[in-house]
């Protein structure tokens, strides 16, 4: 180690070359919108009404300027010298507010004004202030940068003050200011020259779309626009920026807030019908195998640390979003014109969830291929179910004050990945879960007026042409009523099809996951046979070897002591092992033979037993009645059934307190010789509007489920025990309750 004592006393310091604003400019922002986007921030800080972003010339590389106008306070000298000059000021991170103390700034980091060298080679930064008869002027040549050789402090640039010439009365931005005698000369213009882009008519959509949005387009701030002036040669595009038309006639709404302490209230509302939907509770994070994950509670939770909770770290939010079916959009068209096409377009341009801080966007969250939520993948997954990032667009209003976490990476593109933002992230697709169930109950009403599908129709059930068959024998009703009800058949039955291929492609994952199982059992009983075989001996060797009193042995009897021990965890962990294959053998991909007679509550405590760490860690109380009932069941498609029963009976309890978790099974005979089993559990219930869709293949109110287990089960006991499944008014203890009649086999 240096001897810190001996080194000389002369100091060294760090001497940047130039070329490192090169890195905070031109290399960090990855595009020229982003680039001007935070250019029009800095008018945002200086308190700036009015922005007038104007093209002019030959918008080519090595040609044509960019020029910002805006009507803010200005900049006298002492601020140009001592902050604007200096990099990496800390002059907006001390103070938090603008000029007129009305604004909270949005430039923190003080490299902002360096997003000029992305997009030209030449500054020209005009400024004045109020009340003055002078403006200041810079010249600044980005192409100083470039040379290797010099450093930092060797670039000069040229600024003076001199008599207003470009902030003057009716300066370009006069035009887009309102004539009421308010506005005065006064504001910032910085002209860049001799492009490093060519400018095409792609790059202003680009442009018009990141600027539409970086004021939140529900309720635009009327105190500050944004106008944009370019040449005719790439389209008409010289206008004020406003959010498209399509934004006012969404299909779904939902709009709430989530307080500090995971409080939260929001509203979901269905525009066709006028339904809306109240959804209050609170947010909290449980640690659960290893990972802390968003869990919504009815109630506050007084004791977290007894049930492995913690409060929510990102800190309060407020949030907007709506939504739209895109293969109805007559009502869009209706009001605004225009085609499909079109109006899809629009909706493109403004899709996604935005983030705002202080009422002012955060880039990357919403825009294209910023799927930031993984909407999209999660659509692939559950196609029928989830909503795309094409079919959304809303916000989150953050504030630098109140969520001092989510704060910037240092190229001011998207916030840091840490818990706070995790929380945010969790919590919104948790959101997004309720809406999605909300909404597919209602696209079925309209698929179905009226039809309230009270019976279960089962995936196999054959169509019923008993109409058919009696209007045929009776000759009253005619040719056309009879085609009619052919017609009716054919159709219910396409739609009983196109169910049954929905349903299957899922069962093939399934059928492939049996498959896999299958492989397990073959492929691990082999060293499964050889680890209880060579243990058992060695135990017994051991054994024998410490029995031999009186004689030299090698090992002293600690370390047999030790030994033994460790082979009886061995042939403990094969037991255990073995175990597991015998109850998962049921779910492997081999042909099932005849149903044979069991006592079904071993079966179904054997079900349960697969599941028992789970159970335990989450503090389930299991009440299954010791009787032996003798029925002949197949053991794989009981199994499947209480499964599925016992996976989402483990998820919802984990929404109750611990001391208050149980699941109960009943098991009796009835009259009829038939078998009814009942399956309780303690948690939060199934809300009553979802009561007749739990059953729908792809429904399911869970983030991460697939709406598949109760449509299975429900298949399985309607299919192959002619029985039926039903969810029971489980009355003051709240909780699902299902009721399974078994009448076949049985």
């Amino acid at each position: 180690m240096t001897d810190i004592n001996k080194i000389s006393d002369q100091s060294i310091s760090l001497r940047p070359k130039a070329r490192l604003l090169k890195t905070l400019g031109e290399e960090l922002i990855s595009s020229e919108t982003i680039a001007l986007i935070e250019l029009v921030k800095n008018a945002y800080d200086a308190d700036a009404k009015n922005v007038l972003i104007k093209f002019s010339g030959d918008i080519k590389v090595g040609a044509g300027s960019v020029t910002i106008f805006d009507d803010g306070h200005g900049m006298d000298m002492g601020v140009i010298r001592n902050s604007w000059m200096i990099i990496a000021a800390p002059t907006k991170k001390n103070n938090t507010k603008s000029k007129s103390g009305k604004r909270r700034v949005l430039g923190e980091k003080g490299i902002g004004r360096f997003a000029s060298s992305r997009l030209a080679n030449e500054l020209e930064l005009v400024t004045r202030i109020p009340g003055k008869d002078a403006e200041i002027y810079s010249l600044f040549d980005w192409s100083q940068f470039d040379d290797d050789e010099k450093f930092l402090d060797q670039i000069e640039f040229l600024t003076e003050e001199r008599k207003a010439e470009d902030i003057v009365e009716g300066w370009e931005l006069s035009k887009y200011q309102k004539s009421d005698g308010r506005y005065k000369p006064q504001g910032t213009v910085l002209r860049m020259n001799s492009l490093k882009h060519d400018w095409e008519k792609s790059d202003f959509d680009q442009l018009q779309r990141g600027l539409s949005r970086l004021i939140s387009p529900f309720s635009p701030d009327s105190k500050f626009n944004i106008f944009v002036d370019c040449p005719t040669s790439v389209g008409d595009i010289t206008t004020k920026i406003e959010p498209p038309g399509i934004i006012q006639y969404p299909h779904y709404t939902v709009k709430g807030s989530v307080k500090e302490n995971g409080e939260f209230s929001f509203i979901v509302m269905v525009e066709s019908t006028g339904e809306t939907h109240n959804q209050e509770g609170y947010f909290y994070a449980q640690f659960i195998h290893g990972v802390w994950k968003l869990v919504p509670r009815e109630s506050a939770i007084s004791d977290l640390s007894s049930e492995n909770l913690r409060t929510i770290k990102c800190g309060p939010f407020s949030f907007e979003l709506r939504v739209w079916d895109r293969d109805d959009l007559g009502n869009v068209i209706q009001k605004i014109g225009g085609g499909i096409n079109s109006i899809r377009k629009d909706l493109d341009s403004i899709a996604g969830i935005n983030i705002y801080r202080d009422g002012f966007r955060v880039l990357p969250y919403g825009e294209p291929n910023n799927d930031w939520l993984r909407l999209d993948i999660r659509r692939v997954q559950f196609p029928t179910k989830k909503l795309s990032n094409n079919q959304v667009t809303g916000y989150i209003a953050i504030t630098a004050d109140d969520n001092p976490a989510l704060h910037d990476r240092s190229n001011r593109e998207g916030l840091d990945n840490n818990t706070e933002y995790s929380d945010l992230h969790g919590i919104m697709i948790l959101i997004l879960t309720d809406l999605e169930s909300i909404r597919f109950v209602a696209k079925k009403k309209d698929r179905n007026p009226g039809d309230n599908e009270a019976g279960q129709r089962g995936l196999f059930e054959e169509p019923d042409f008993g109409a058919i068959k009696d209007s045929i024998r009776d000759d009253r009703l005619g040719i056309n009523e009879t085609i009619k009800m052919v017609a009716k058949v054919e159709g219910d039955w396409k739609k009983q099809i196109k169910n049954f291929q929905n349903v299957l492609s899922q069962y093939h994952a399934l059928a492939t996951l049996g498959g896999i199982i299958d492989k397990v059992l073959h492929d691990g009983r082999q060293p499964l046979a050889k680890i209880q075989t060579e243990a058992g001996l060695g135990k017994e060797f051991i054994e024998d070897l410490i029995a031999k009193e009186g004689e030299e042995i090698c090992l002293n009897k600690i370390d047999a002591d030790q030994l033994n021990t460790g082979f009886y965890k061995i042939v403990g962990q094969a037991s255990i092992l073995r175990d597991v294959f015998r109850r998962v053998e049921p779910f492997g991909g081999r042909k099932r033979g005849r149903p044979k007679k069991y006592y079904i509550e071993d079966v179904i405590k054997d079900v349960f037993s697969i599941y028992k760490k789970e159970l335990a860690e989450n503090k389930i109380d299991i009440d299954i009645p010791d009787t032996d009932t003798l029925v002949s069941i197949d053991v794989t498609e009981l199994s499947e059934i209480f499964t599925n029963l016992i996976v989402n009976s483990i998820y919802w309890l984990g929404m109750v307190p611990k001391d208050a978790r149980c699941i109960r099974v009943l098991i009796s005979r009835l009259d009829d010789g038939g078998l009814e089993i009942l399956f309780y559990d303690s948690g939060p219930g199934i809300p009553s509007k979802y009561k007749e869709h739990i059953f729908d293949p792809w429904f399911s109110t869970r983030p991460d489920g697939h709406g598949l287990g109760l449509c299975l089960v429900g298949e399985i006991v309607k299919d192959f025990y002619n029985g039926s499944v039903e969810l029971m008014d489980s009355g003051e203890k709240r909780g699902a309750a299902f009721r399974i009649i078994l009448r076949k086999r049985v």
